[in-house]
């Protein structure tokens, strides 16, 4: 592109605390008036996320402010561990809408990309780092944006959602299964399961223990009496759940109640039965008898097992489409070098990556 952006010299770069916190929400707050990802973020879910265990405060979270010290951008990095022979590493970040084509961007996906590889020299310097973004793939300049710094669109997946006002009938289970209610008796079963589900799934990258407490069964968002698992007769062995979280937050923006289906899965052994199926048509009728409005989910556009179908059979819609944007840093690459590609300035702001 032969266009020219103002540099951002009155910006500074300095890590995140708790105390900017506030400033943070109301940034993100600001940006999704022009966005309009449906992505809605308060102050207990940035608190959650730097108190994750695996990354670290001071480092993995970084604001752009301006010369009278308001903020006006982020990143930050979530190390997520091994999966295919590489360091997984999400990346998030944002531009504040009236400080875009500054140049603030381009300093921002700079020093995203340079501390995402550095997180992989500290923790597995052994492997390559696969560095991965998520935004709505409407967003030419957030590509263009990536693409300055070596990011390249690689899958793409489907926000899909539904009203809760006319849920269809739901589905027995099959027969030779029982369907229970979750209870913490079985957090770390559910992981696994969930684990084993997606071990063919393409770029899935295993939860730890850490990781599941802290934004899955640990999470303020998770709706426990709205989670439900199947067995088989006989056995306590999870073989198909669905998880439920919902964000107080969205609630706040639009003032309805959402139930996210956050987690859907049927081990190998237990698919094409209509075990998927019958525990969504379950969870659909408690999230309305629950009181809520709606219901939403995301999905890879080339799931490996159908789910596609399965979600819209029981009355969800796509409502937007999302791109994941990737690049590989080699193990003996150093992340000084990695972090010069991307400071010439690049136009709009980073994407927000969905949880």
């Amino acid at each position: 592109m032969n266009r020219s952006y103002a540099l951002a010299v009155d910006i500074t770069l300095r890590p995140l605390a708790y105390s900017d916190i506030p400033a943070w929400t109301d940034l993100l707050a600001a940006i999704e008036t022009v966005d309009r990802t449906g992505e809605h973020y308060g102050a207990a879910d940035l608190a959650e996320e730097m108190t994750n265990p695996d990354v670290e405060v001071g480092k993995d979270f970084v604001g752009a402010f301006d010369a009278d010290g308001r903020m006006v951008g982020y990143y930050s990095i979530l190390p997520r561990g091994v999966a295919d022979g590489h360091f997984k590493v999400h990346m998030q970040g944002s531009v504040l809408p009236t400080r875009r084509a500054r140049g603030i961007g381009g300093l921002l996906a700079a020093g995203m990309v340079q501390r995402a590889a550095q997180a992989r020299d500290e923790r597995r310097p052994d492997l390559p780092a696969r560095l991965v973004v998520t935004g709505l793939s409407s967003d030419a300049a957030q590509a263009d944006l990536l693409a300055s710094v070596g990011m390249r669109a690689e899958r793409w997946n489907f926000r899909m959602r539904m009203p809760l006002d006319a849920v269809p009938p739901a589905r027995a289970l099959p027969e030779g299964y029982r369907l229970c209610g979750y209870d913490s008796s079985m957090t770390d079963a559910l992981r696994r399961a969930h684990n084993a589900a997606f071990l063919d799934h393409p770029n899935f990258t295993p939860w730890s223990e850490v990781m599941w407490r802290q934004f899955v069964t640990g999470s303020h968002s998770f709706r426990p009496d709205l989670c439900f698992v199947a067995s088989a007769d006989g056995s306590d062995e999870i073989v198909a759940y669905v998880h439920t979280a919902e964000y107080d937050a969205a609630f706040a923006a639009t003032g309805r109640r959402e139930a996210y289906v956050g987690k859907v899965g049927t081990l190998r052994g237990h698919r094409a039965k209509g075990l998927a199926t019958a525990l969504l048509g379950h969870a659909l009728h408690a999230y309305r008898d629950a009181g809520y409005d709606e219901a939403s989910l995301d999905v890879d556009s080339e799931n490996p097992t159908g789910a596609l179908g399965v979600y819209r059979g029981v009355g969800f819609s796509v409502e937007s489409r999302w791109t994941n944007y990737a690049m590989t840093v080699d193990a003996a690459a150093s992340a000084a070098a990695v972090g010069g590609a991307g400071r010439r300035s690049a136009p709009g702001g980073l994407p927000y990556l969905p949880s």
